[in-house]
């Protein structure tokens, strides 16, 4: 039976190729030699027909010129091992020669979660926080809540309870009243933060998913999942004003507060949709810049940029021109994105690697990534005090950091 070398969770056959780069948590800066940490296996034992290729030369992983001095395009056989060992020895002190690997946020504990209602494994979706009263909002899909955490205490000061496959929450003007997608409902739910109650439930077509707030035109702004539309909802009425259909299916919105513009990705359709919510009409279609199936979008104003997540890259597009400025490596299953206006800062939570990217959004420079943890797919930052909460959902609590 061929004997077969391991490279991080996937299998290669003997005379596989793949790119030896720096992985999650070990990346080099520029300058610095790329080598991957992830190289497991029967190299050592055996003799394994290896290639190492080149990668792509950007901010993270740095292409280096003696590539064929090192092995490129040949194999490495069999007792080889000393030289394997010093090549990674000299990649680990370029590391960490005069520019050390740098965490970007400082830890600053974890917040509990209240514990499940019956038994069964915590189920969260994504995060909204409120600067005004300092509350962070959770949507807590398996307890059919929403939490609220006081981020100044670091405690859960109470839940608004019956909200049924709770995804996301929008905050308004009004500090008191927020609205809540709860799919399994089919509606969006107006809720009474103090009284802790609803106060009203908006049917819309299809499983309301993610939700956000326009403040031009005063709606609460819906992505429906099953009916592939977007809905618009008068904040004051609480009727639905129109809906707009969406060329594939919605994942997560960002709202233009200058201009009452939605950004909605469409994960089926590797796009994403602007919508004018003056005419509830979809103005332009984003393909290319690397979007591949997009999951978090979000919107800054200031530079008229647009970040879209996929699988394992932030993709920059400039709205204003229409370009595409490039993209970003992060890590794996990105969920929810969010920036930091005031320190320009990105995050992207990546529960598949279990990591927190950060990116600055102007010079577009990864600043490295944050160890999280199982299912740390929501994240948002409160610009007034630089914290950044994470879910770590598999572990029922929020991890909070400080930028940096």
């Amino acid at each position: 039976m061929a004997q077969k070398s391991t490279v991080g969770a996937h299998c290669f056959p003997p005379g596989s190729r793949f790119s030896l780069n720096t992985t999650d948590g070990y990346k080099c800066r520029l300058g610095h030699v790329g080598l991957s940490l992830h190289l497991i296996s029967t190299v050592v034992f055996t003799k394994l027909p290896v290639n190492i290729v080149r990668t792509k030369s950007d901010t993270s992983v740095v292409s280096f010129g003696s590539a064929r001095w090192l092995g490129y395009d040949a194999g490495i056989p069999k007792g080889l091992f000393a030289f394997a060992l010093a090549v990674l020895l000299a990649a680990l002190a370029a590391c960490s020669s005069s520019d050390p690997i740098r965490v970007p946020l400082t830890d600053q504990g974890n917040i509990q979660l209240p514990r499940e209602s019956v038994a069964k494994l915590p189920l969260f979706d994504l995060l909204t926080i409120d600067s005004r009263r300092g509350y962070l909002y959770v949507a807590h899909t398996s307890n059919s809540t929403v939490d609220i955490v006081d981020v100044k205490t670091k405690r859960v000061t109470g839940s608004i309870t019956g909200v049924a496959g709770v995804k996301q929450i929008a905050i308004t003007p009004d500090p008191n009243i927020i609205f809540a997608s709860a799919s399994a409902a089919g509606a969006v739910l107006q809720i009474d933060v103090d009284a802790r109650k609803v106060l009203a439930t908006i049917p819309v077509d299809g499983s309301p998913d993610a939700i956000d707030y326009d403040p031009v035109h005063d709606y609460v702004v819906v992505c429906l999942g099953g009916a592939k539309k977007l809905a618009a909802i008068d904040r004051k009425t609480l009727k639905t004003v129109g809906s707009i259909s969406l060329p594939g299916s919605p994942e997560l919105v960002a709202i233009d507060p200058q201009t009452g513009r939605a950004f909605v990705a469409i994960n089926d359709q590797d796009s994403v949709a602007a919508i004018d919510l003056s005419s509830l009409q979809v103005t332009s279609i984003y393909k290319g810049c690397d979007i591949k199936a997009p999951t978090g979008v979000a919107y800054d104003p200031a530079q008229a940029r647009l970040f879209v997540a996929d699988r394992g890259l932030v993709s920059v597009i400039d709205v204003l021109v229409d370009r595409c400025l490039g993209s970003v490596d992060i890590g794996n299953g990105v969920d929810q994105i969010t920036i930091n206006p005031r320190n320009h800062h990105l995050y992207t939570a990546n529960g598949g690697s279990r990591n927190l990217s950060v990116i600055d959004i102007v010079s577009l420079q990864p600043l490295g990534e944050q160890g999280t943890g199982p299912s740390g797919d929501g994240v948002a930052a409160d610009p007034t005090t630089s914290m950044v909460y994470v879910i770590v959902g598999r572990a029922g609590i929020i991890a909070a950091y400080h930028d940096p």
